[in-house]
């Protein structure tokens, strides 16, 4: 005690004082904690150790670039989605459980507990649990491989980690000063840490309705003028009002990057801006340092870097065949570099399908939706 009241030295000082921060207390406001919420955690991976609270656990989870990547791969690269789905269950099952136990020992702030059920609810756990919502009813899909006839385990996993995930956020927003730090969630955060994480994009549309309308106009038109320019072929043969399962995979397969927007850029770039707004508000202090934890969490991305380097060869023939491409380099009415039928969502594929029958001419399937 006497020698941390002789620290002179601001820095040392708060470090000490986050060792133990008062209950009671929130001069300095929330303190880091960078195995949760620091840059190299949230844009890599995270190491879920929560040891700045004594709480030690050897849990890996990635979060922004092990995300995107593993949810580009389960879109363009099939042969790949069991590993990409496993990595995505091990990333929500660490943070998740390890954000429960942290809460049970009182040794996790309700600042930390809300980043890291914020990453847990990453687009691609979305798609996972959408996934297997539609095997249950027998539907096809394109993880079949790992949602399929008789994987019952795999699809009770993933079932299993959403009332998980409600319960911790749901705990997390409970008046309680069982969280470390209890005092800056009235003084820092006005009891609305979860608000700020997640309804930013809100709060911007409000702050900027000019803004925020072109945006949305934009994407709108952007479907609503694939849909028009395709209304003979999607109404071909139905005389449904609105199928939107076929206007989805007719859009799709003629505009690949209408479904790269709106699967894969658009949902994560709202998931990483709501947490990294949320957390400018609420914790400025978060900062990389070259801990174990953290190097650890730059390297955990390689697996999926690599895969999608693997990825890479065919993306050219995707890209110069998109629309708008194609508009900017005058080759509007010159044929495609690469024929839809040997293609899955606009990339090059190494088999034959049929997107009506699912079914590919080498025996094998392979799933649109």
């Amino acid at each position: 005690m006497i020698d941390f009241l002789n620290i002179t030295n601001p820095k040392s000082y708060l470090t000490e004082y986050c060792n133990n921060p008062p209950v009671d207390s929130c001069a300095f406001g929330y303190c880091p904690n960078p195995d949760v919420a620091s840059p190299a955690v949230r844009f890599s991976g995270t190491y879920t150790r929560f040891d700045l609270f004594w709480f030690n656990s050897n849990n890996f989870s990635s979060t922004y670039l092990t995300s995107l990547v593993s949810a580009i791969l389960v879109l363009y690269s099939p042969a790949d989605v069991e590993s990409s789905f496993f990595a995505q269950l091990l990333n929500v099952y660490s943070l998740v459980i390890a954000a429960i136990i942290a809460i049970a020992k009182h040794n996790l702030t309700k600042l930390h507990s809300v980043v890291a059920v914020t990453l847990a609810a990453s687009p691609l756990s979305l798609y996972l649990l959408a996934y297997v919502v539609r095997s249950l009813f027998g539907r096809h899909t394109r993880l079949d491989k790992v949602f399929g006839k008789g994987r019952h385990l795999n699809r009770g996993i993933v079932v299993l980690a959403f009332p998980l995930w409600v319960g911790v956020l749901a705990f997390t927003m409970l008046p309680s000063s069982g969280f470390q730090q209890a005092a800056c969630d009235s003084i820092v955060a006005d009891n609305k840490i979860a608000f700020w994480f997640f309804f930013p994009c809100i709060v911007f549309f409000d702050a900027f309705p000019a803004t925020g309308a072109t945006l949305v106009g934009i994407f709108s038109l952007a479907w609503g003028t694939a849909i028009y320019r395709l209304r003979k072929v999607i109404w071909a043969k139905h005389n449904k009002r609105l199928p939107f399962a076929r206007i989805w995979r007719k859009v799709v397969e003629r505009y690949p990057f209408i479904q790269f927007c709106t699967v894969i850029f658009i949902p994560h770039f709202f998931w990483m801006f709501n947490v990294e707004i949320g957390l400018r508000i609420l914790s400025t202090r978060e900062s990389f340092s070259a801990t174990y934890g953290q190097l650890l969490a730059v390297f955990v991305t390689v697996p999926s870097f690599i895969q999608l380097c693997l990825l890479l060869p065919r993306v050219p023939r995707w890209f110069v065949d998109l629309t708008w491409v194609r508009f900017l380099t005058c080759r509007w009415n010159k044929p495609r570099l690469s024929d839809n039928s040997y293609q899955e969502s606009g990339i090059p594929l190494e088999a034959k399908y049929d997107p009506d029958s699912l079914s590919m001419s080498n025996g094998s399937t392979v799933h649109l939706l």
